[in-house]
C-alpha cells in the first residue's frame, strides 16, 4: 500500500491484507450535528412517550378542528362533514336566487360548469339539463348529490370541496332545476343506468 509522506503520521498500528487504515477524525460539524440528532431524539422520547405529548391521532383531530373552524365546516362525532340537515329543500322560482345559482355554478371555486357544462350539456359529468338522472333528481337529492358528491367517481362535496351554506346550496339546486329541458348544443347522451326523472 503506497503511503504519501504527509499521511505517515496519520497510519494506524493495525494492517488488514497489505490495507492500513489513517487515522482521519470526523468533521466538527459533523459530530456536533451527529450529536444534536442525539440529543434530539432523547427530547422527543421524553416528551412524547414520557409527558405524555400528542398522538399522531389527536394531532390530526387538532388540525381538523382547526381546518373546520377556518372554512366555517360542522364536522359531526366522527369528524365528517354534516350530512343533509332537517333544511327544506325546495325548487325556488325567485329568478334573484336562480341567479345566484347561475353564479354559484359558473363559478371557478365550485367548478361545476368544468365537469357539467357551461349550460349543463355534461362533459366528464352528466348531462343535468335533460330528464334523465342517476342520482334523482328531487330538490333533496340534488342537494344530496351536491353536499356530499361522489369521490368514488371523480365529484368531491360541493364539487371543489369549499363548503356552501344551505342557501347557496337551495340557490343552485333552483338553478339546476331552471336549465332542464333547455337542449343545449352538444348534450352528452345519457348512460345506461340513468333512469327518466322530472325535476318538480
Amino acid at each position: 500500500m503506497k503511503v504519501f509522506d504527509d499521511e505517515k503520521d496519520l497510519l494506524m498500528d493495525h494492517e488488514y491484507d497489505g490495507i492500513r487504515e489513517l487515522d482521519n477524525h470526523m468533521p466538527v460539524w459533523w459530530l456536533w450535528l451527529f450529536y444534536f440528532t442525539i440529543v434530539w431524539g432523547i427530547g422527543y422520547m421524553v416528551y412524547y412517550y414520557m409527558l405524555g405529548g400528542p398522538t399522531q391521532e389527536e394531532l390530526y383531530e387538532q388540525e381538523m378542528a382547526a381546518a373546520a373552524e377556518q372554512y366555517g365546516l360542522e364536522p359531526e362525532g366522527d369528524g365528517s362533514e354534516a350530512e343533509v340537515s332537517d333544511f327544506t329543500w325546495a325548487f325556488l322560482e325567485d329568478q334573484s336566487r336562480i341567479e345566484e345559482g347561475r353564479e354559484i355554478y359558473m363559478s371557478n371555486g365550485n367548478l361545476c360548469y368544468t365537469c357539467h357544462g357551461a349550460n349543463g350539456e355534461g362533459i366528464v359529468g352528466p348531462n343535468i339539463t335533460d330528464d334523465l338522472w342517476i342520482h334523482g333528481c328531487s330538490a333533496e337529492e340534488i342537494a344530496s348529490s351536491i353536499i356530499e358528491g361522489y369521490p368514488d367517481r371523480g365529484m368531491i362535496a360541493y364539487g371543489s370541496g369549499a363548503r356552501l351554506s344551505d342557501e347557496q346550496v337551495q340557490s343552485l339546486v333552483s338553478y339546476i332545476a331552471s336549465i332542464q329541458g333547455t337542449e343545449p348544443a352538444n348534450a352528452k347522451a345519457p348512460i345506461d343506468r340513468a333512469v327518466p326523472c322530472s325535476l318538480e
